[in-house]
């Protein structure tokens, strides 16, 4: 007999919600999670907590999710807790040194691009053969792509080589630069407020905090 089905009782959700919830907040104060959640997302790190739940009460993860995305208050619940283990130090930490080294990677290879430079092997080692065709025909006309923003990356590789740990650090206001933001631009000097002010730019009003969703 199937739990949940027209011949047996209903599952036990609220149980099984509270269990989730008293699972996620134990997280917290642990430290084996960390690692996969910084390599690929707190995902991962949900659904094992969800298996691990779920299965021996009969029900799938899917139901669950399906439960409690129909249900506003239980969906609440759980994303403050998956958005509490997000801004964990120690995870913080660990992507942001994560990004530090992609972002010093990419902007090698942006400098290699931009100034015409011929490539060392371990750049050429690390990209796919479309880039590394790039780079060759930019040694090869020996142009400079971008004026502007060849200095911008040569002053970010600067800082790096200097002291990583202001990477990432607004040189305007000090705050820390959204991760989001330096995936996209690297380079990035300041944050997108300093930024908009540097560039005259009228300022907007911050858009509401969205909750971290993943049903």
């Amino acid at each position: 007999m199937t739990i949940g089905s027209k011949e047996g009782p209903p599952p036990p959700w609220p149980d099984i919600h509270r269990t989730v919830l008293s699972t996620l907040d134990a997280l917290a104060s642990s430290t084996g999670w960390i690692p996969t959640a910084a390599t690929v997302g707190i995902e991962p790190v949900f659904e094992r907590v969800l298996q691990q739940i779920c299965q021996p009460q009969g029900v799938s993860p899917e139901a669950y999710i399906d439960v409690i995305t129909r249900d506003a208050g239980m969906r609440r619940e759980v994303q403050k807790r998956l958005a509490r283990l997000m801004e964990t130090p120690a995870l913080v930490n660990m992507r942001r040194e994560a990004q530090r080294r992609e972002a010093e990677h990419q902007l090698h290879v942006l400098h290699f691009v931009l100034s015409g430079q011929e490539p060392p092997d371990w750049v050429m080692s690390t990209i796919d053969e479309e880039q590394q065709q790039q780079l060759r025909d930019a040694a090869e006309s020996g142009e400079e792509r971008d004026p502007v923003l060849l200095p911008r990356v040569q002053r970010a590789l600067r800082k790096l080589a200097a002291d990583p740990t202001t990477y990432g650090q607004c040189e305007d206001c000090g705050t820390t630069i959204l991760l989001e933001r330096l995936q996209l631009v690297p380079w990035a000097e300041c944050c997108a407020a300093c930024q908009r002010k540097r560039e005259g730019v009228p300022d907007v009003a911050p858009e509401p905090e969205v909750a971290v969703t993943y049903f």
